[in-house]
């Protein structure tokens, strides 16, 4: 009697749908036992493998996903029922909740490397001392001794009293000469 009764728990067991999270996260699981399989073979195509690198391949492959499938407790042949059962919109829904699932895991692995590194302190410099000097990325010249400049360059100076609304009639010859440089509409030689 109780093996009949067994029986027939896991045939209403077997036909119960699987529920899509559930699928989604079978096929997760999938998708990175599938990919530590082919990273034991160095990630290449099966037309790099040889005839029998191949077959173990797909070997390693069949069972890695009988393991995924016997963790959560599923049949392989209800499984590939459920698999075959699909229609566009099931295969589309499920399509994205594994995206969902690997874009949570990536975003958990993210935010476990920013915990272990922590927050990078920045140094903040208050003041000029002998104990904190100021470093220049200058080269130093010939003599050893590094060219500071005062002011503003030129050119700043020149935008800058334009803002201000004070006209500098100096114009350097680098900006007067393309003025004089532009030819006119017939000045090609044919």
């Amino acid at each position: 009697m109780s093996l009949s009764l067994v029986t027939l728990c896991l045939a209403l067991v077997a036909d119960e749908p699987i529920a899509p999270e559930k699928a989604a996260g079978i096929e997760r699981a999938q998708q990175k036992a599938q990919a530590e399989v082919s990273a034991k073979y160095g990630n290449k195509k099966p037309t790099e493998l040889s005839r029998e690198e191949r077959s173990q391949m797909d070997k390693d492959l069949a069972a890695a996903d009988r393991a995924v499938l016997e963790k959560n407790g599923v049949d392989p042949k209800q499984w590939a029922r459920e698999s075959l059962k699909k229609d566009r919109a099931g295969y589309a829904q499920n399509k994205e909740m594994v995206k969902a699932l690997a874009d949570k895991e990536k975003a958990a692995e993210d935010a476990k490397k920013a915990a272990a590194t922590g927050p990078k302190e920045i140094e903040v410099q208050r003041g000029v001392s002998d104990e904190n000097p100021v470093t220049l990325d200058e080269k130093p010249n010939e003599d050893g001794t590094v060219a500071v400049e005062k002011g503003l360059p030129p050119e700043a100076q020149q935008e800058q009293d334009l803002a201000s609304g004070q006209d500098s009639t100096s114009a350097t010859p680098a900006e007067e000469a393309p003025k004089a440089a532009k030819p006119g509409k017939g000045s090609r030689r044919r």
